[in-house]
């Protein structure tokens, strides 16, 4: 089981990964002043990029917080177990997030539906819908390019992730051995 140093370095893992998120898009915001207006391309180059880390971000996040769930509530061989089938997150949607979510039973779910605004469920489901296509060089654009949409819900993901799986020690029911 981990000990409060261990809460610490996960929480301190989160946050590492949302300020590299964060410093992204402060160089995004400093690399437009320089952009001559007629590089649209290149500001949609950058947008693209922006929106495949916010894709990226949010499972890395997940998984993330998803490990140090399991680290919390069990150890040993039912810890080595779970990490077995467990090696990285889904490409996250509404769905797949919550499917992961109903692997750990109720309360989760329930509470990954209160979360999950219509807002922030439309985000989550255009930034998966991108995520593949600009991967695969697919040319995207549109309504749909909204790095700054995807950094708020990457925002609101990453506090209630906070919130409900990495949480203080003592917290989460553990599973004896």
């Amino acid at each position: 089981m981990p000990d409060g140093s261990e809460q610490s370095i996960a929480r301190k893992d989160a946050y590492e990964l949302w300020a590299a998120l964060q410093a992204e898009f402060d160089r995004y915001h400093r690399a437009v002043a320089y952009i001559p207006i007629g590089e649209a391309r290149l500001q949609d180059d950058l947008r693209r990029y922006l929106c495949l880390r916010c894709a990226g971000f949010l499972e890395k996040l997940v998984h993330q917080a998803t490990v140090h769930y399991l680290e919390s509530v069990a150890g040993g061989p039912a810890l080595s177990f779970a990490r077995s089938f467990y090696g990285h997150a889904p490409n996250l949607n509404p769905r797949s997030f919550r499917k992961l979510l109903e692997r750990f039973g109720e309360p989760l779910p329930s509470k990954f539906d209160e979360f999950l605004t219509p807002a922030l469920r439309d985000s989550l489901e255009d930034l998966a819908s991108i995520r593949n296509p600009i991967a695969h060089g697919s040319v995207t654009g549109g309504r749909k390019l909204d790095p700054f949409r995807y950094q708020k819900l990457c925002r609101e993901v990453y506090e209630w992730l906070n919130r409900e799986l990495v949480k203080p020690i003592g917290t989460h029911q553990h599973v004896k051995m």
